[in-house]
């Protein structure tokens, strides 16, 4: 599954969610459970009108309500960020509306948990712990590195403020060389990160595009004072 990087607003995902977009995102996921089922058979079912309910809720208190749902929402909260994902990257809403891409690479799922191994022995613990919400997604109000989405078997939407893009893009320039290896810049941890490299392409994955893909999408969103938004 590739993983698509957008731009988004400073302040990350809630900014995404405008009033605009989440209209569009309740009609286009009626839309996708309804359409092919009869007439009489059109009623959602409960986990699925959670949702509904829970993007109406978004619409009358605002975005920000995402990061402190009633508890009445909570379970449906990691639900919507897996369609909010298909939403974005299947692009079905209107062009005038479409996320910007930060870059064109797409790396897969593999290559970012791949990449995690390097990021591990080479950046800072705040880059780390960011790098978790780019393998594993994350919701809004979350502590930076835990919660939602972390280790699920299918990878929810993430995000990085624009704060924390330069937090990342610092610390990529200063602990990684550049294409077309990125390895880790100092001698024991480019030995570590050797070690650690080989078990991860042991998945098939590959480190070198996911970092060039993040180096990319870091570079132009830390010029343009944007986050990104992460979704597959």
């Amino acid at each position: 599954m590739d993983v698509c990087l957008f731009l988004a607003p400073a302040e990350g995902l809630t900014g995404v969610l405008t009033p605009e977009r989440l209209t569009a995102f309740r009609a286009w996921f009626i839309h996708e459970w309804t359409s092919n089922v009869p007439a009489d058979e059109q009623e959602l079912d409960e986990d699925l009108q959670a949702v509904v309910d829970l993007v109406d809720h978004l619409l009358r208190r605002g975005a920000a309500e995402l990061a402190r749902p009633p508890e009445r929402f909570q379970d449906a909260v990691v639900d919507l960020l897996d369609d909010l994902s298909d939403f974005f990257v299947r692009g079905e809403h209107a062009a005038s509306d479409a996320l910007a891409r930060a870059t064109d690479v797409s790396p897969d799922d593999k290559d970012v948990q791949a990449a995690e191994a390097v990021i591990g022995s080479a950046c800072p613990e705040r880059t780390q712990q960011l790098w978790r919400h780019l393998v594993w997604g994350r919701a809004p109000g979350m502590a930076v590195g835990e919660g939602i989405g972390l280790k699920r078997q299918v990878p929810s939407l993430g995000y990085w403020t624009a704060t924390e893009v330069k937090q990342v893009r610092d610390d990529l320039r200063e602990h990684l060389s550049g294409p077309p290896d990125y390895k880790p810049v100092r001698g024991m941890a480019r030995f570590t990160s050797m070690l650690q490299r080989g078990l991860s392409l042991a998945s098939r994955g590959n480190p070198s595009v996911a970092l060039d893909a993040v180096t990319r999408a870091v570079d132009r969103a830390a010029k343009e004072g944007a986050g990104l938004l992460f979704a597959r």
